[in-house]
């Protein structure tokens, strides 16, 4: 139970830091994301890089994509605009996962660089107002990792426990361990926090490839979820939107999740560990990306039904 706990506080704090670091790298930013974003052309392969840049430096593809959402529903950008700009974030968000890895494998002296800049991080933000935005930053960028390290060190017992086994074993199907992956991240409402997780376990040696490759696409499922109920208030263009980057993410899986059970047989058994877990998240939204760009009209049906932006 008291591993449970520690987990639990390492989550808090890891999502506190992402939350951290994300509004004041916006802060640092000076609305300069969101103009990009409003700046957009019809060039699918600007509004894919645009995508994964902005979501890059504001550490969440939920805030990127959202934001795509309310632009479309206000007919600011089209739909043929912001669909590949949803698909660059996806790639985007991927950055956190190599991050992560930083800490799960840091070294003493590694460690000690980073609360040395935590501490630079809280003299900037209780000391020099100017500068209170960078000091916000470090200090996100400190609790991140530190939730990270917290989460890792808490999974060791955890994964001896007979509840983890049994999961484990359930997990070994590839459907319902998607599923799994679903639900942790739509209900934790961030693929990278789900993402972190998984590796914090798999930090243990105990979580086999035939179980990380699917949770891992799992989690690309569920960060849908956040975008699905930000359109709900909208209108027609925002449930089109939000509908386009569910499908996106379904067919990616549909595609590749038989192609990694055809050709990764060697593996399935063997563990997979943080870096990996970063490759494959990587690797799948990259392949997902060059695979459905080209047809990110027929996500939306926009070839269909044409929009009109308000501005040019």
């Amino acid at each position: 139970m008291d591993c449970l706990w520690s987990m639990l506080g390492g989550m808090v704090l890891f999502l506190f830091g992402m939350t951290l670091l994300g509004e004041h790298l916006r802060e640092l930013s000076g609305g300069r994301a969101e103009r990009a974003l409003r700046r957009v052309t019809d060039s699918r392969q600007r509004g894919a890089l645009l995508g994964f840049a902005v979501t890059a430096v504001v550490q969440s593809s939920s805030a990127v994509t959202v934001l795509a959402v309310s632009l479309a529903d206000a007919e600011i950008l089209t739909l043929r605009q912001i669909v590949p700009v949803m698909i660059g974030s996806n790639v985007g968000t991927t950055a956190t996962a190599w991050l992560l890895c930083l800490r799960t494998g840091a070294s003493a002296s590694a460690s000690a660089l980073t609360v040395a800049a935590a501490c630079v991080g809280l003299l900037l933000y209780l000391l020099v107002p100017k500068r209170r935005a960078w000091g916000g930053l470090l200090l996100g960028l400190y609790l991140l990792l530190t939730g990270m390290e917290r989460m890792a060190a808490s999974a060791a017992p955890l994964a001896e426990t007979a509840t983890f086994h049994r999961l484990m074993v359930l997990a070994i199907h590839p459907l319902p361990a998607v599923l799994v992956g679903t639900a942790v991240t739509g209900v934790l409402q961030s693929s990278s926090a789900a993402i972190g997780l998984l590796q914090a376990f798999s930090a243990t040696g105990t979580v086999p490839w035939s179980v990380g490759v699917p949770l891992v696409l799992g989690g690309n499922i569920g960060t849908c979820v956040t975008v699905l109920l930000a359109s709900i208030g909208g209108g027609p263009n925002a449930k089109r939107a939000a509908l386009a980057h569910l499908r996106f993410n379904l067919l990616g899986t549909a595609v590749l999740l038989p192609l990694w059970l055809s050709f990764g047989v060697k593996f399935r058994n063997r563990p997979i560990g943080p870096m990996e877990i970063a490759a494959v998240h990587t690797a799948f939204n990259l392949l997902s990306a060059a695979m459905l760009l080209p047809l990110s009209d027929y996500l939306t049906g926009a070839f269909l039904f044409p929009t009109r932006s308000k501005q040019t």
